[in-house]
């Protein structure tokens, strides 16, 4: 029995109101199987080719994806699956900054979902975000970030409220290409279908969670559903390149044939 999922994604990019470059990369693939990956990357290094950085991890991913000719077919196969090529995109990276002083100080971070059967499987690094819209229409973000405040706030140093406004509030604690091994957290979820929705900070630091919720509760497609949350991210200062990939399942189901 063939398993498939039923549904529509869109993707995009943009560069904002502030940035000069465009660091950020949004993707997604369906394979022969019916299986789905989800990527977004939001690279760090300014003139140190940050762009660099999240197009090499998001497209390789990609492109081996659709490559590989795999059926995914349990958690634990695609955990490793992800690593190997994530950890080989790290080993180019970490090399190309070393021996060239252009790229140094290049990174990226990674949100990758990958959606077989009824189980979802979540690649995180740094801080970018995955929530997920149940069918009672609550919004959950099913990853954690990957920054110094964040460790702050669960270590109790600071308060929830004082992350917005901390001066190191944008500062890594992980990111791709940075060190030699790549340090990922990886997850999974039983997905009975849910709206997901990954992003870069540049989308949630300027649309508040609510707009977020409104807009994916709503009956547009998946792409005209990230042209509004691009549009409201400029209209609320576009202080960063933001990355949207939406996923939404047709039926709300998961389909067999």
């Amino acid at each position: 029995m063939k398993t498939y999922l039923s549904g529509e994604f869109y993707a995009m990019t943009d560069i904002g109101k502030v940035r000069t470059v465009n660091e950020d990369f949004a993707g997604k693939r369906i394979n022969s199987y019916g299986n789905v990956l989800l990527v977004v990357a939001d690279g760090m290094g300014g003139a140190n080719k940050g762009d660099y950085a999240s197009s090499t991890l998001g497209k390789t991913l990609l492109i081996e994806f659709i490559n590989s000719g795999k059926e995914f077919k349990r958690p634990a196969q695609a955990t490793r699956w992800l690593y190997r090529i994530i950890n080989d995109v790290n080993d180019v990276l970490f090399k190309k900054a070393e021996s060239d002083g252009s790229y140094k100080g290049m990174g990226t971070t990674l949100t990758a979902a990958l959606l077989f059967k009824n189980f979802c499987v979540i690649a995180q690094v740094g801080d970018s975000r995955l929530y997920s819209l149940n069918k009672e229409n609550n919004i959950v973000q099913m990853t954690e970030d990957q920054t110094l405040v964040h460790y702050l706030q669960t270590s109790k140093k600071i308060t929830a409220e004082e992350i917005n406004t901390h001066p190191d509030r944008h500062k890594l604690t992980n990111a791709i290409g940075i060190r030699k091994n790549a340090n990922v957290d990886f997850s999974f979820f039983k997905y009975d279908g849910e709206t997901l929705l990954l992003c870069s900070d540049g989308l949630y630091n300027n649309v508040p969670l609510n707009d977020i919720k409104s807009i994916l509760r709503g009956n547009e497609s998946a792409e005209r559903k990230c042209l509004q949350l691009i549009s409201f991210g400029n209209a609320n200062g576009g202080s960063d390149n933001m990355a949207v990939v939406i996923w939404e399942n047709n039926k709300n189901d998961i389909s067999h044939q």
